[in-house]
């Protein structure tokens, strides 16, 4: 029987050995783990916060531009402002004086009165442009106070409309009854007082029709003032 060969054995190389590349893990411990996690979730709550911070000033600087805008559309720019306020100022304080010693009510009225009145004369576009950006706040929040206002308008000319009809009756009586003396004095003397008072007619014509211009442009301003507001 032949015997199996010798088992070969390995040659060995002349040249040393490269080296095995080492694997290392880089394995975080838990206390790493635990501040990488603290440090991730500060990190959000920060940015969310800037973030809303943010926010909160992009909504006030446009409430600012709304604001600003809105008070140059209430500035006529062919109206001076600042003699205006002076004057109105000045009788706000006034009426602060003068009210000091009074009642209640007059001490809490007489101030924004004059105020007002003052407003109203010195800076009249001005005052009208509040006024009807007043209206338009009280047609779109509270209708029903417009509605009230409204009527009381509408009563106010009702009443001034009566206190005309009533003067102007009130004048053709008395007119009628000077006629009617005027007549029975000439009938009982015979005196020609009708020509005498010719003069005297002129005059109360003249003093009429200054009287019915007077009333005229009254009620044109009231009616202004009523359209105004």
């Amino acid at each position: 029987m032949q015997s199996d060969p010798p088992q070969q054995r390995k040659k060995l190389s002349i040249y040393p050995a490269p080296p095995e590349d080492i694997l290392l893990l880089d394995t975080p411990s838990v206390l790493e783990t635990h501040i990488g996690t603290v440090r991730r979730t500060l990190t959000g709550r920060y940015q969310e916060a800037h973030a809303h911070v943010q926010g909160l000033i992009s909504r006030w600087i446009g409430v600012e531009n709304r604001v600003e805008h809105r008070i140059k559309s209430l500035l006529p720019p062919d109206e001076r402002l600042v003699p205006g306020v002076l004057y109105v100022a000045i009788a706000f304080l006034s009426g602060s004086v003068v009210a000091r010693h009074r009642a209640l009510p007059i001490r809490a009225l007489l101030p924004p009165t004059l105020g007002i009145a003052a407003a109203v004369r010195f800076l009249p576009k001005t005052s009208s442009n509040v006024r009807e950006y007043v209206g338009a706040l009280e047609d779109h929040y509270t209708p029903e106070v417009a509605r009230v206002h409204e009527t009381g308008k509408a009563h106010s000319a009702m009443a001034w409309a009566r206190v005309s009809e009533s003067a102007a009756g009130a004048r053709e009586t008395v007119r009628g009854g000077v006629l009617a003396a005027v007549a029975q004095v000439q009938g009982a003397t015979g005196l020609r007082l009708g020509e005498a008072l010719g003069v005297a007619r002129d005059m109360e014509e003249k003093a009429e029709k200054i009287v019915e211009e007077a009333v005229a442009q009254l009620e044109g301003a009231v009616d202004k003032g009523e359209k105004k507001a």
